[in-house]
């Protein structure tokens, strides 16, 4: 197998990538295909270690499921190795012309020495080679791979730097003496009915037209990518485990629609996560996104949770000051990046 790599200047990275072996004195990048499954079992339980301890998150769930593709030798990407022992693992899907880096992962003991460049690299060319993109986007939660950064900026990817926020049901006692919601007389709250699904789409794609994050994520450009994303927070567990009884949703009492929506789920014995919040632009800064904040932790600690995390876009300098006048600290920062080809 002919690998790319690349200690190249940043100008001559597309037409030179492909062109040298890609290998270090110590480490050799190759074909997620020619893994050595039980070197790579070690590193996912590393990963699961990791996203435990800096985030709170139980991710084995999700772990098992990418586990189980890569043991049927069906998922594309590539693994750092050196000598006998693997290192670090990336991988990538494709969806008809969308590409999703999925992750770039590195041991604790091999950070440092460059195989997250490596393994950027290799995807970058592999991803190169495809004719028919026109859309890559990397939105990991990535730990420990500074290295791998700078192959994506040079390659010309956009960067965004995402804060990771948490609360602690102490911090949440003395906030709550403290900062005080204004609630707006005409809309109620209510927790999560599967019946919501549709409407809730519609306020969730309403409130990112023409925002920053539908840059980052193209799947908030429509209704219907929105609509996958609600699907896989409230039917799946890339997000945790759905609460809708801790879910909120803000509700005009005059007509009933919907005009706000926040997403709960719990992520680990203990630890709950927001993973939605939006609210309609007609309603946007009377306070509804801090009502409904403010309800929800009230159930997540009432549950006896112990934390609750959610993630922000640094640059949404509104939400991210919501979020920070609500008690949530930032725990972890990590880049993402999107490029359209």
């Amino acid at each position: 197998m002919n690998l790319l790599a690349t200690d190249l200047p940043a100008t001559d990275y597309r037409n030179n990538m492909a062109t040298a072996p890609l290998t270090t004195p110590e480490v050799r990048v190759l074909s997620l295909t020619q893994a050595d499954l039980d070197g790579l079992e070690l590193l996912f339980d590393e990963q699961c270690e990791d996203w435990l301890e800096v985030l709170g998150w139980d991710y084995s769930g999700p772990s098992r499921l990418i586990r189980d593709v890569v043991r049927d030798r069906d998922l594309s990407g590539f693994v750092a190795v050196s000598g006998n022992t693997t290192i670090g693992f990336a991988f990538y899907v494709i969806e008809s012309n969308r590409c999703s880096i999925g992750d770039i992962y590195v041991s604790k003991n091999w950070r440092g020495i460059g195989a997250d460049k490596l393994l950027a690299e290799a995807l970058l060319a592999k991803i190169d080679s495809i004719p028919r993109l026109k859309r890559v986007e990397n939105q990991s939660v990535s730990i420990g791979t500074y290295e791998a950064y700078a192959n994506f900026e040079a390659y010309g990817f956009k960067r965004f730097d995402r804060n990771y926020l948490m609360i602690c049901a102490s911090d949440w006692q003395n906030e709550t003496s403290c900062v005080q919601t204004n609630p707006s007389t005409s809309i109620a709250l209510r927790r999560w009915d599967d019946e919501d699904f549709s409407q809730a789409v519609k306020v969730i794609h309403s409130s990112y037209v023409g925002k920053l994050d539908s840059l980052i994520n193209s799947q908030y450009c429509t209704e219907e990518g929105c609509a996958d994303l609600l699907g896989i927070l409230t039917e799946h567990i890339w997000c945790g485990n759905f609460l809708p009884h801790v879910s909120r949703l803000a509700v005009e009492e005059k007509t009933g629609r919907i005009v706000g929506v926040l997403i709960a789920s719990r992520i680990s014995p203990g630890v709950g996560h927001i993973s939605q919040i939006s609210v309609k632009p007609s309603h946007q800064g009377q306070g509804i996104g801090r009502q409904m904040i403010h309800s929800s932790l009230d159930d997540f600690f009432a549950l006896d949770f112990k934390k609750v995390s959610l993630a922000v876009t640094h640059a949404n300098s509104n939400a991210l000051h919501l979020y920070q006048s609500c008690g949530f600290r930032t725990v972890h920062s990590f880049p993402v990046f999107h490029l359209e080809k």
